[in-house]
């Protein structure tokens, strides 16, 4: 019942399910794309019991959960969870532009394509280490041990056709085609006929390469296969679409994958394992003590899946990873650590809760997210000392040249991945550096100390104090309106708080607090303030004219810039916005009411004129 408080919470706190376009999820997060993430209110999806924090990322609105995201996940109402009707997450990437926005689009491809992928290659990687123990116990020479071998590589082996499946969903292009165009990278002929003579096509060579165990390969042909198929759709007549699209879509898409991306696809690959033996052999310990340490920042960004093909590649090609898991190593436990000092040091039952929870999942389970956004970013300086311990451990990674013989979260859990075929000396050298990295990540934070939370970090008032009262100041000019009759339902509910609206009579909007800035959102059709009194005010102008991606607005404020009353925050242009058919009515709400139990009343009454910097609202507390 717990997970379905839960979940039916996160889904009111986020704008309620007609703001959900498509819901997905991943080892530790919920990943929402909404339709307007102005309707979100992230202090309250964090103060749900059982989250860990929130993040924006990509056009993803991102719940941190931890271990317990899969039942949270099922705990959703069917009609949320099916939303997209089984295809994968949309592709909101095109709204950026500029380079920025191809890199961001890339990206996401591809860390989107390698995670999907991982269980076969954990499972996989998991089943060889389980041969390898098989051979350090003296049984190498049995059946079972040969199954085990066999049962191992297969993983590795048809991960082109593996990686074809996860592309072609996160593409949202056809399934079959693609694991038939990649497939062909592994087909016995090919290979055969690559190992002697070479191959050409209308007299074109193909590059000799061996396409087993590769992951770059298939992420070209997949994306070839996308755009071949969006060619053919225009020049194919509706009734021969059957027949005629996917043959001209394979014999199109193979040939300039085998002459062109494909060996492209390997020379990446084979970059990237270079890659990966540079960094163990050249100042080994500066550039693992570097990345280690900063692992946490980039783990926050999700790039640590930039990381993987690297990983992938390096397996591919030596049968291990000297790069990417040993410094998740040294990062996982430091995380894990510095949340058990946590768990220790604080005063606060809820964080307490959380730090020795995230600690177990980090430390255990190899899982850091829960720790990184609900416990160490909040604090900020337990992050550094866990940052610190990540770092010196990584000194340790680079000197022991550690290396990982299997991909998972490394954690107590799997440290088998660090047993080598070799002998006992790797995992020594792994256990090594994961007590550097708990040790020093612990002692940092007592030394660094931190300024902890109150049980309820949220109340701002003592049940004791006098009553106090506030006023806030219309923000624009124009005409009253009660929130139950702003036409969107998320506002009409007060589900993000309560207020009142204004249909505006002039295009600016001002500061009717003194405070700061929280959030002015990029597309400047809303603005968050927190007031000097502790109020949190959203300004919302106009209704889902988040879709016009900034167009008629012109924010004049930043996030972070300290405001007075009476401090233009953003100019509109009304006969603009009203031609694409948005309607105006601006609501202006106290997100934190319930939270502080603050008791919010209108100064004015429905349909009444309002001056700009009129009082407005009454804020009891």
């Amino acid at each position: 019942m717990k997970f379905k408080k839960m979940a039916d919470e996160i889904i009111k706190e986020i704008g309620g399910e007609e703001n959900i376009k498509f819901v997905s999820h991943c080892v530790t997060r919920l990943r929402f794309v909404l339709k307007d993430e102005s309707k979100a209110d992230d202090a309250s999806v964090e103060n749900i019991q059982g989250v860990k924090g929130v993040m924006k990322q990509g056009g993803q609105y991102q719940v941190i959960i931890g271990g317990d995201v899969s039942t949270v996940f099922q705990a959703l109402p069917d009609s949320i969870r099916n939303i997209s009707g089984g295809e994968e997450e949309p592709d909101n990437s095109s709204k950026q532009k500029g380079l920025k926005g191809y890199l961001s689009s890339i990206f996401d491809y591809v860390s989107g394509s390698l995670v999907a992928a991982l269980p076969a290659i954990i499972a996989s990687g998991m089943v060889k280490l389980v041969a390898v123990i098989l051979v350090l116990a003296g049984l190498e020479n049995t059946a079972t041990h040969e199954v085990l071998n066999i049962i191992g590589d297969t993983g590795f082996y048809f991960l082109p056709v593996i990686i074809a499946y996860t592309a072609a969903r996160k593409l949202n292009t056809d399934v079959v085609l693609a694991i038939v165009v990649s497939g062909i990278l592994i087909h016995p002929l090919l290979i055969e006929a690559m190992a002697g003579d070479g191959l050409a096509f209308l007299g074109i060579p193909i590059y000799s390469a061996s396409y087993a165990n590769a992951v770059v390969p298939p992420l070209f042909a997949v994306w070839v296969l996308k755009l071949v198929l969006k060619f053919v759709e225009k020049i194919t007549p509706g009734w021969t679409k059957a027949i005629f699209k996917p043959l001209l879509a394979v014999i199109i898409t193979i040939p300039i994958v085998l002459i062109v991306f494909a060996p492209l696809g390997a020379i990446i690959g084979e970059g990237l394992s270079s890659l990966a033996v540079i960094t163990s052999e050249y100042v080994p310990w500066l550039t693992k003590a570097i990345l280690s340490a900063f692992m946490p920042l980039i783990i926050m960004t999700g790039m640590h899946h930039a990381l993987n093909p690297i990983a992938f590649s390096s397996h591919a090609a030596f049968g291990f990873d000297s790069f990417l898991m040993p410094m998740m190593l040294a990062n996982n436990f430091a995380m894990g650590a510095a949340c058990f000092a946590v768990g220790i040091k604080s005063k606060s039952k809820n964080l307490k809760s959380i730090a020795w929870t995230s600690g177990i999942s980090a430390s255990i389970a190899g899982i850091t997210e829960p720790g990184l956004f609900g416990v160490l970013i909040r604090l900020k300086r337990p992050l550094v000392a866990g940052m610190i311990g990540s770092g010196v451990a990584g000194i340790f990674v680079g000197i022991l040249n550690v290396k990982s013989f299997a991909f998972a979260g490394p954690g107590v859990v799997s440290m088998i991945q660090f047993i080598s075929p070799e002998g006992a000396a790797n995992l020594i050298n792994a256990i090594i550096v994961a007590v550097i990295a708990s040790i020093v990540a612990f002692v940092m934070v007592f030394v660094l100390g931190f300024k902890d939370l109150t049980n309820n970090t949220k109340a701002t008032t003592n049940s004791n104090s006098p009553t106090q009262t506030d006023e806030v100041l219309s923000p624009l000019g124009g005409k009253v309106i009660s929130l139950e009759e702003v036409k969107d339902a998320t506002f009409a509910r007060k589900l993000l708080g309560d207020g009142l609206a204004v249909i505006p009579s002039d295009g600016k909007v001002y500061s009717p607090v003194n405070g700061k800035v929280q959030v002015m959102f990029k597309t400047g059709h809303a603005i968050g303030l927190l007031s000097e009194k502790g109020d949190e005010i959203l300004i919302h102008v106009g209704l889902d004219t988040v879709k016009l991606e900034g167009e008629g607005f012109s924010p004049i404020v930043s996030d972070g810039d300290q405001v007075k009353v009476g401090d233009l925050l953003l100019e509109f242009d009304i006969p603009y916005i009203q031609s694409q058919g948005y309607d105006m009515t601006t609501p202006i709400v106290v997100t934190n009411q319930t939270e502080t139990s603050k008791r919010i009343s209108s100064l004015l009454k429905t349909n009444e004129e309002v001056e700009k910097l009129q009082p407005i609202i009454k804020i009891e507390s």
